[in-house]
């Protein structure tokens, strides 16, 4: 016997929390701050350019790895379907695979993301302090 989730089951299963919600802002603003694109940006309909492209698919990978959220949760965050997450999540692994400056960036910024969620305003303080040093 087959059994079969309403449309409106599964839209309930994946809807995200305020919590998750909060936290996804925050990897996107660390993301932000540490690659150049506007905030904005990350949800924009297009691709944009291949730099804002790939802090999008930066974003979306920490999204689910690091958050744990599933690639549809992560998909209807940032206004996209769950393939565009997995494609995004695939490239950021093929990028990682590779270890080196990437891969040792990677992981500074889930550092930086672990200790904000933890710490709200420790992000706020580095933010503001590297657009000031940059301003």
């Amino acid at each position: 016997m087959a059994i079969w989730i309403s449309t409106a089951a599964r839209l309930e299963r994946n809807r995200l929390s305020e919590a998750q919600r909060r936290n996804c802002k925050l990897v996107v603003r660390t993301v932000s701050a540490e690659t150049g694109v506007r905030y904005c940006d990350f949800f924009a309909p297009s691709r944009m350019r291949l730099h804002t492209a790939g802090a999008r698919q930066l974003a979306m990978y920490l999204c689910h790895v690091l958050l744990g959220m599933t690639m549809t949760q992560v998909g209807q965050f940032f206004g996209r379907d769950r393939t565009t997450v997995a494609y995004a999540c695939g490239q950021v692994e093929d990028m990682r695979d590779d270890g080196g400056e990437y891969d040792r960036r990677l992981l500074e910024l889930e550092e930086r993301i672990d200790k904000a969620r933890h710490r709200p305003c420790a992000l706020e303080i580095a933010i503001g302090e590297d657009n000031y040093a940059r301003g």
